[in-house]
């Protein structure tokens, strides 16, 4: 039988995902769920203009009528999102051996102006998906995230996603400094080498 493995799957963040492990610093401006009567649930960023509604967050497998970017709840959305066991039972049902999997808000917050507060967002999402991914390796490929707030600080990062036993990360479309074709990112690119470590890019992670 043939083993199919999808390239791009994404997550759900829970509640919880950033508020509940992010750096004390920014524990008041974490992003969190918040409960809207006539929108439904929807993640705010602070510096962010625009609330996420969670409508749009996940919608696999559902048709396009019965797609709705309002009024939706969190505990009413597919489990499989947050929950790592029932995943596995949604790529049972799919034919599929494993998923690399991308966070949903993370995209959002790529493109935050704050570089230290979104690297706080980033160091808890990473623990978040590791822990999503730890009870099936095998099959939840986990991709973390990096701020790229400097070349020393994203070759730390690189280290700090692969010690959580995550598969890759995935980059913000703009870095802190310069862009990545520029000559100072060589020895991060040689640093990705080193530990077989793939980089990542996705849309909706730029700002431009």
């Amino acid at each position: 039988m043939t083993s199919i493995i999808s390239a791009d799957s994404h997550i759900t963040e829970a509640p919880g995902t950033y508020v509940d492990r992010i750096d004390r610093r920014f524990k008041d401006r974490a992003p969190r769920l918040v409960r809207d009567t006539e929108r439904g649930d929807m993640f705010v960023i602070d510096g962010l203009d625009k609330p996420i509604p969670m409508g749009l967050i996940a919608a696999a497998g559902k048709k396009a009528e019965e797609l709705a970017m309002y009024n939706v709840r969190f505990e009413d959305m597919h489990r499989g999102g947050w929950d790592p066991d029932a995943r596995l039972g949604d790529q049972d049902r799919d034919g599929i051996s494993a998923e690399i999997l991308y966070p949903t808000v993370g995209m959002m917050l790529c493109n935050h102006p704050d570089f230290e507060y979104k690297q706080a967002c980033f160091d808890a999402y990473n623990g978040w998906i590791a822990e999503y991914c730890a009870p099936h390796r095998d099959r939840l490929l986990g991709i973390g995230q990096t701020a790229m707030r400097s070349v020393e600080a994203g070759i730390a990062d690189l280290h700090a996603i692969k010690k959580l036993g995550l598969r890759g990360v995935m980059m913000p479309g703009n870095p802190a400094v310069a862009d990545y074709h520029d000559p100072m990112y060589d020895p991060f690119y040689e640093a990705a080498v080193a530990l077989g470590f793939p980089l990542s890019f996705h849309i909706l992670t730029s700002s431009e």
